[in-house]
C-alpha cells in the first residue's frame, strides 16, 4: 500500500519540511495519511539519493528502503 503527501512552497519551507522530518525521523513520530513510519535498528537500511531533469522538470529523489521482518530468513531458505 503506498501512502503520501504533497506540498508546494519555497526554498526555505522545503528546507524546513525536511528538517522536521529528519526530527520526527529521530523521535519515531513520523507519520504519512496518520501512518506512523518507523525505521529498524535491527536491519540495515538502503538509501538513494537521485536527481535528475528533463524538458520540463528537475526533480530530486531520497529513497529509504528496508526488508519486512521475516523475508530475509525466506530468502536465505531457498
Amino acid at each position: 500500500m503506498d501512502y503520501s503527501e504533497k506540498y508546494v512552497g519555497s526554498k526555505g519551507d522545503f528546507l524546513k519540511f525536511m528538517n522536521d522530518v529528519v526530527m520526527k525521523m529521530g523521535s519515531r513520530s513520523l507519520t504519512i495519511e496518520e501512518e506512523v513510519i518507523e525505521l529498524p535498528e535491527d536491519v540495515e537500511l538502503e538509501y538513494k539519493i537521485k536527481y535528475d531533469e528533463d524538458e520540463e522538470e528537475y526533480k530530486l529523489a531520497i529513497k529509504v528502503c528496508w526488508l519486512k521482518p521475516g523475508v530475509e530468513e525466506a530468502e536465505d531458505a531457498d
